[in-house]
């Protein structure tokens, strides 16, 4: 499954976190990156899951606590997309792409939908889906699969609890290490 671009540069550090913690560090956000891939190679997307990646990338970074929190999404977009831009732009981001990346960031934890036809509406879906199905780390009660944007995102349930389950006691050095567990639990 390759978007060409390469997986390995996405490495996150323990230090990049104003909370790094189990629920919402770094295992969380590798595995709803890699959901951010499955969802969009089952639903056809190219470019909004490169997009989607670096949402995703720094989605959570900006989180003070564990508990709810309508805020660390404005931080995230305020403190740390400044932060990661030019690794961004490095990656093949084009300028007027970060803003989609601003959007989907934003947008992951509201409630309110945007309309199918803004630009960023692919890009904050996948973000949304990935992160809603990694809520399966909260137990079963936590996630209602109607409340999903793309069709696909709810046939990988059953993924996103193994993939949950073989990381959850790990620690995840690299993007492309839960990669190859995701491969394995798809073979």
């Amino acid at each position: 499954m390759e978007f060409e671009i390469d997986y390995s540069l996405f490495k996150l550090k323990k230090e990049y976190f104003d909370n790094n913690s189990s629920l919402h560090g770094i295992n969380h956000t590798y595995r709803v990156m890699c959901l951010i891939l499955y969802i969009g190679y089952a639903a056809g997307l190219k470019r909004e899951v490169i997009l989607a990646l670096c949402a995703a990338f720094i989605h959570d970074l900006a989180r003070k606590h564990d508990g709810y929190c309508d805020q660390h999404r404005f931080w995230a977009t305020q403190n740390k997309l400044p932060e990661f831009i030019d690794f961004f732009t490095n990656i093949g981001i084009a300028d007027s792409e970060i803003e989609m990346i601003r959007v989907a960031v934003k947008n992951h934890s509201e409630l309110q939908e945007l309309s199918p036809g803004d630009k960023a509406y692919k890009v904050t879906a996948l973000l949304k889906d990935a992160d809603a199905l990694d809520r399966v780390r909260l137990g079963d009660e936590n996630l209602n699969t109607d409340f999903l944007r793309f069709p696909e995102s709810s046939g990988l349930l059953p993924f996103a609890k193994n993939i949950y389950f073989k990381t959850r006691n790990l620690k995840i050095s690299s993007f492309t290490q839960i990669l190859i567990i995701a491969e394995s639990i798809n073979q």
